[in-house]
């Protein structure tokens, strides 16, 4: 395509410049003034310039169009390569994930109880809400971390407008601390994960879909990426715990982290 590109661009050089050239030619042979003449081939050459360096101009700017296209292509071929690598056992999450910090509530905490990922990147805690973030945002800011992955909200989920506001509220106060104290942080907010059939009819648990409407609407606000886990939970159902809230061990394993892997190009 570039090469059809550059040709193209080359013989409308040379459709433009035989006839000008012969302009030029006719121009010489007649008397030049003294003043105010003008020079054909100087014309010439100061079109030809012009001409060369827009070509040139176009020739980069769909060289570049090219290169951003191939390169989602370039970063699924990395991704799907270091899962065959993590399944053949040649690569493990820990090295896939050695930049991405974890913070959240007891869905996260399951990456440091089966120990799948380092500790030292995992700040959790069972029945965690926002308030466990404010307390640790400055153990945060001092880690810098290059991706954060925030889960939090299953433990705040009510039936009551308010307090879904008030959830929301707090929450965009603390992304917009993240997102002063931290400019080069990639801060991607986890949508609160589905729950299994066997509670899901629980009042409560029916406000998860309005309160992760909620969520992306904030996220877009701030220009933040939000993560929705939900397709690695359509093969991952059986990994549910008794409680229909946690999650086994090959959940996390074999659907989720790979999940995040393909949805945000990390490898």
């Amino acid at each position: 395509m570039l090469k059809k590109r550059i040709f193209s661009l080359f013989i409308s050089l040379l459709l433009l410049i035989v006839p000008i050239t012969n302009f030029a030619a006719m121009e010489s042979s007649a008397p030049q003034k003294e003043n105010g003449s003008v020079n054909g081939g100087a014309v010439l050459d100061s079109l030809f310039s012009d001409t060369v360096e827009t070509a040139e101009k176009e020739i980069e700017k769909t060289a570049e169009k090219l290169a951003q296209a191939s390169q989602p292509q370039a970063v699924a071929k990395a991704v799907e390569k270091s899962i065959k690598e993590i399944k053949k056992g040649t690569k493990t999450y820990r090295k896939v994930f050695k930049n991405v910090y974890f913070v959240g509530d007891s869905l996260m905490n399951g990456l440091e109880i089966y120990n799948i990922l380092n500790s030292k990147k995992l700040i959790t805690q069972v029945s965690a809400s926002l308030y466990h973030l404010s307390d640790n945002m400055e153990k945060i800011i001092k880690l810098r971390p290059p991706v954060l992955i925030l889960h939090y909200g299953i433990n705040m989920l009510s039936t009551e407008k308010v307090l879904l506001d008030n959830f929301i509220n707090m929450y965009s106060k603390l992304i917009k601390q993240l997102k002063k104290e931290l400019p080069d942080c990639r801060i991607i907010v986890s949508l609160i994960f589905p729950v299994d059939r066997s509670v899901a009819k629980a009042v409560r648990f029916g406000k998860i879909n309005t309160y992760n409407k909620r969520l992306i609407k904030m996220c877009k606000s701030f220009e933040v990426e939000y993560l929705d886990s939900r397709p690695a939970f359509e093969k991952g159902k059986k990994y549910y715990g008794s409680d229909g809230i946690h999650l086994a061990k090959a959940f996390y394993e074999k659907h989720w982290l790979k999940f995040i892997m393909r949805e945000k190009g990390i490898y």
